[in-house]
């Protein structure tokens, strides 16, 4: 009875490092999808920003208040 209870600890053990092993790969795959996709949006903005500078820059408008034409 004794050899059964430690091959059921053992399997156990197993079982348990097995598992946080599949729970790691999960979660650092969850954050290596939500890092690419913030990635994604940060390039995103940055392009709407640089396009956003260049037309203002070609149109030749301007935001300051003192040029009024």
């Amino acid at each position: 009875m004794e050899r059964v209870g430690a091959a059921l600890g053992g399997l156990a053990f197993v079982v348990a490092i097995f598992g946080g092993i599949v729970v790691i790969r999960v979660f650092t795959r969850a954050l290596y999808a939500a890092i690419w996709f913030a990635e994604t949006v940060a390039t995103f903005a940055f392009a709407l920003l640089i396009g956003y500078v260049v037309y203002r820059i070609l149109l030749g408008s301007s935001d300051d208040p003192r040029r009024s034409a």
